[in-house]
C-alpha cells in the first residue's frame, strides 16, 4: 500500500512553476527541482509522473494564476483604455522590482519548445489567443467610449508582440525609461489618446 503524501501539491506546484520559470526545462536538472521543490526523486515522479508532465501541470499552474490575473487587469478595468494601460503598468513595475525578472513562463515555453513538442506549442497559442482576445475586447471598448480611433480595432495581435518583447527584454534588466518609452510608442501607435 502506497503512503499518503505529506506535501501539498499546490504549494509544491508553484514551486516547480518558479524553478522551471527561472531556468526553463532543459536548464533544469531532476536534482535541482527535486531541491527546490523539497521532494525525493520518488515522490515527484509519484506525484506528477516524469518532468515534461510536472512542467505540463507548472504551465498549467502559470497560465491559470499569474497569467490570468494579468489579463483579468485588461478585462476588469473600467475602461478598455485603462485596462491596457494597467496591464502595462503592472508589467513594467513586476519586471523592474524583480518578480518578472525571468520573463515569462508561456514566453519562455514558445522559445524553448514550440518548434519541436506540438503539445506545449498548442498551449503556448491558446495563451496567445485569450491575451489577444482581451486586448480586442479591450479595444473595442475603447473606440466604443471615444478613447482610441477605429484605427485601432486591429492592434491586438501588435499588443500581443509588443507583451512577449517586454518579456524577452525582461531578463536584461531594462530601466524604467526603456520600458515607458516602449510601451509609450505602443501605445501612440494604436492611436489612443494620451
Amino acid at each position: 500500500m502506497a503512503r499518503p503524501r505529506t506535501f501539498d501539491p499546490d504549494a509544491t506546484l508553484d514551486l516547480a512553476v518558479e524553478q522551471f520559470w527561472r531556468k526553463g526545462y532543459e536548464g533544469l536538472p531532476i536534482q535541482d527541482l527535486c531541491k527546490a521543490m523539497g521532494l525525493n526523486p520518488g515522490s515527484l515522479y509519484g506525484a506528477y509522473g516524469d518532468k515534461r508532465r510536472l512542467f505540463l501541470a507548472a504551465f498549467d499552474r502559470y497560465a491559470g494564476t499569474i497569467s490570468k490575473e494579468a489579463i483579468g487587469r485588461v478585462v476588469g478595468a473600467p475602461s478598455g483604455l485603462a485596462g491596457i494601460r494597467a496591464y502595462f503598468e503592472h508589467m513594467i513595475e513586476s519586471i523592474l522590482d524583480g518578480r518578472r525578472r525571468w520573463g515569462c513562463l508561456v514566453t519562455n515555453a514558445a522559445i524553448e519548445f514550440a518548434a519541436r513538442d506540438p503539445e506545449i506549442a498548442a498551449k503556448v497559442q491558446a495563451h496567445f489567443a485569450r491575451l489577444e482576445a482581451a486586448f480586442e475586447a479591450a479595444l473595442l471598448r475603447a473606440v466604443a467610449a471615444g478613447e482610441a480611433r477605429a484605427t485601432s480595432l486591429e492592434a491586438a495581435p501588435f499588443l500581443v508582440c509588443v507583451v512577449q518583447g517586454l518579456n524577452v527584454l525582461a531578463r536584461t534588466s531594462p530601466s524604467r525609461e526603456r520600458l515607458q518609452a516602449i510601451v509609450g510608442t505602443a501605445l501612440q501607435s494604436l492611436s489612443v489618446r494620451a
